[in-house]
């Protein structure tokens, strides 16, 4: 999922400005497979174990001195949509918890800020990242 521009990203009681993309990615942490005697190409593939990250860029317009730090939890939220416009926007909201806080800073982009969180669902079967309508 890649959301371009969102309007506002919160993140606990921390509210992000100047947001340029979140992006959620999704990775297997553990695959199972399994072939056949009958050919070379596998015949059970299995993901029984899902890694969701976050990542959240900002471009920063100023000093930033109270940034997120590794191992702070919280729910990430923020609206989406087509346009500026109220149709067809969505909520999504995910319990996260901050892994790793990194800068850039150039001539050409100026300054921009990298979050990167981990997604936990609230069960271990449910999908941390819940998109509803707003």
């Amino acid at each position: 999922m890649l959301v371009l521009n969102p309007r506002q990203v919160e993140f606990g009681a921390s509210t992000w400005t100047n947001v340029t993309s979140v992006s959620v990615g999704r990775s297997a942490r553990h695959v199972l497979t399994e072939w056949s005697d009958s050919g070379p190409y596998t015949v059970l593939v299995d993901v029984p174990e899902q890694l969701v990250t976050v990542r959240v860029v900002q471009e920063m317009l100023a000093d930033d001195m109270d940034e997120v730090r590794p191992s702070e939890t919280g729910t990430l939220t923020f609206v989406t949509g087509q346009n500026s416009s109220d149709a067809g926007t969505r909520l999504v909201t995910v319990e996260c918890v901050a892994k790793s806080v990194s800068y850039e800073t150039s001539v050409s982009r100026g300054s921009r800020r990298f979050i990167e969180l981990i997604a936990v669902s609230s069960d271990g079967v449910a999908d941390p990242v819940d998109v509803s309508a707003a």
